[in-house]
Order: C-alpha cells, then sequence, then structure tokens
C-alpha cells in the first residue's frame, strides 16, 4: 500500500479498502474474538481477500471475499433460483396490459442482509487496521461462502412473503400479491428487483423502512435492467433492447482491434462459409481467450433480445474449444 502511494500519489486502492471494511462493520458481518483466540469448536478457519475493481464510471471497488473453496459442501442445498428473462418480459407485458408502472431497484451488499449457516472463523489482515491479527467469526452470509447465494435467497423470500406476496407458480421467483381488481409483481434476480405496480414507491417506502430497511440503490422508473434498455417509442409503446450493451461491446471491440467493428454487412452470415471446415493455425492462448469472450458477449445480446444473429453466433461457437486464427479472423474483421 505504502508502495502504491509512493509510485501513483494517491490512495484510491486504500480508500476503497477502508470503505469496504467500514461497510462490512456497520453490517455487523464479523464477531471480534480477540488476538491470539482459539478456533472455536466446529469452526473451520479459512483465508479471506481483498478483489479489487476499476468500475466503468471511474469508481475504485475492493470487495472483501471469503476463502469459500476451502471449506466443505454445506448440508443440504446451497443453490438460489433468479428469474428468467422470458419470465421477465412476461411481467412487463403483463404491467403494459394492465396498465401497472414498472419501476426497478437494486438492494444494496444483499447477501450482508442475511445470516451465514456456516460456522467459519478467518485472522484480521492488515486491512482491518488495529484489529489486524484477531480472530474474526464470520456472521453474515460474506461474499464467496458457498452458501451465501442461498442464505440471501431464503431472507428475501420470507421478506415478500411477510409483505404478502406469494411466488408464483410458473416461476418461483416472480412474486405476486392480490390488491382486489389487480396484481402486483416483483421479478427477482438475486438483489435486482423489477416491481410492477400501480403504486410501485408504496413496495419500495415497505422495503427500505423498519423492520425490513433494506438500501436500495438505482430506484425509479424502469430504464435499465440486466443488460437491457427499455423505453417507449414514438406511439409510447414500451420497448427493450440491448443499446447500452451493444455500445460497450464496441468500445471492447475498439480497444482488443484498435478499429470500429463494420456496419456494411446486410447478414451475419457470408455465403457459402463453412468455419467447421477452416484448417488454419490454432491460436494461442490468449487468442483463445479474447475468442470466447467474443462469443460470450454476443452469446447474451441474443438472450437479450438480437435472435436475429443467433445462427451466426451458434456456427461460431462450435468451434469455440479451439479455435483457429481463421475463426478469429471472421470475428474480428471489420
Amino acid at each position: 500500500n505504502e508502495l502504491a502511494v509512493n509510485q501513483n500519489g494517491n490512495t484510491n486502492w486504500q480508500d476503497a479498502e477502508k470503505a469496504e471494511i467500514d461497510q462490512l462493520d456497520e453490517y455487523d458481518t464479523f464477531k471480534d474474538l480477540g488476538p491470539n483466540a482459539a478456533i472455536p469448536e466446529g469452526h473451520k478457519k479459512i483465508p479471506c481477500h481483498m478483489v479489487y475493481d476499476f468500475k466503468h464510471d471511474g469508481r475504485y471497488k475492493a470487495r472483501f471475499v471469503a476463502g469459500g473453496h476451502r471449506t466443505g459442501d454445506p448440508i443440504g442445498s446451497i443453490y438460489s433460483g433468479v428469474v428468467s428473462l422470458p419470465g421477465i418480459r412476461i411481467v412487463t407485458a403483463i404491467a403494459e396490459m394492465n396498465d401497472l408502472e414498472v419501476w426497478g431497484t437494486d438492494i444494496g451488499n444483499a447477501y450482508l442482509e442475511s445470516y451465514t449457516t456456516e460456522n467459519i472463523v478467518f485472522t484480521a489482515g492488515p486491512e482491518f487496521g488495529d484489529r489486524a491479527g484477531h480472530l474474526f467469526k464470520i456472521v453474515k452470509a460474506l461474499y464467496g461462502l458457498k452458501s451465501s447465494g442461498k442464505c440471501w435467497h431464503d431472507r428475501l423470500h420470507d421478506t415478500l412473503r411477510d409483505m404478502g406476496f406469494f411466488p408464483s407458480k410458473a416461476e418461483e421467483d416472480i412474486w405476486m400479491r392480490d390488491k382486489g381488481d389487480h396484481y402486483e409483481y416483483i421479478a427477482v434476480y438475486v438483489d435486482d428487483l423489477l416491481i410492477a405496480s400501480k403504486d410501485p414507491g408504496s413496495i419500495v417506502d415497505a422495503l427500505k423502512a423498519p423492520p425490513i430497511g433494506f438500501k436500495l440503490k438505482g430506484t425509479g422508473p424502469l430504464a435499465f435492467h440486466l443488460g437491457c434498455d427499455y423505453f417507449r417509442d414514438e406511439d409510447g409503446t414500451l420497448c427493450y433492447g440491448p443499446r447500452k450493451y451493444i455500445d460497450r461491446m464496441v468500445q471492447s471491440y475498439e480497444r482488443l482491434f484498435g478499429t470500429k467493428p463494420s456496419t456494411k454487412y446486410t447478414s451475419p452470415l457470408e455465403r457459402n462459409d463453412h468455419p467447421e471446415l477452416d484448417d488454419s493455425d490454432l491460436l494461442d492462448e490468449d487468442g483463445i481467450a479474447q475468442c470466447q469472450s467474443l462469443i460470450g458477449v454476443l452469446q447474451w445480446t441474443i438472450t437479450l433480445g438480437r435472435f436475429d444473429i443467433a445462427t451466426a453466433v451458434m456456427t461460431m461457437s462450435g468451434n469455440r474449444v479451439a479455435p483457429r486464427q481463421g475463426h478469429m479472423k471472421r470475428e474480428s474483421e471489420p
């Protein structure tokens, strides 16, 4: 850390670490057992560490995560579901047909809103300041633990039931509430909520107020959700499409290849082309990673609604395990 300050003249990463630790303390994530404390009976000691990210908006982000790979599998299921994208489309269509408002919101530090079911301790590192060297017991569902996703899922499940919602028989993560002349809906994707209601503000207020007390962000009329933009056309019809996602794809393409992708093609498929017959040299390790990354973002673009490129992308996906230079040329040629 001191070396980073001397070289860069700033404390951005140190500040990010402090903000993360302060946040964990705010949620009472740990119980401090003190320095040189013995490991409690029935508990397992694991390492924990910081993960760093530089966000697209310029923020420095540090996330403290547990080394959950060092623990055994908990008894029972550790999996939690999420709403499907077709489920989200159905909810928005129902909302549009019944004059419901559609809002989106994100629950901040969602996992820390729930308690872990695992008995785990760790020794605090230098990022904990004066508490470095203390033995800490993990109390909340810290990121990295195997059961944390399921713990959060169950916590939100109980919260929505207490609010009078019940899960759809078609999809467990689409929640409904009978309001007499209409139903309200909440579609859950981990910590991202899509709310359809005649009064979505009242649902948001209930989620923020005690005893629930979730910290919500990005709350308001739906404009962007799970990589997709939501907007109205000139006739006022609600539409969705991956506009921002494609813009970011173009920016990534420019960073990789130093040029903008071509817009001259009227079809994503080249006539009489057969990539499965390509016998050019295999790509090196970096080339394979680039090729697979390009295929991955295009597959998600299809999922978000660009069905017109499905055949071309699936054709190229058949070669993603061992792509060749000719395959990369097809993907990167402007």
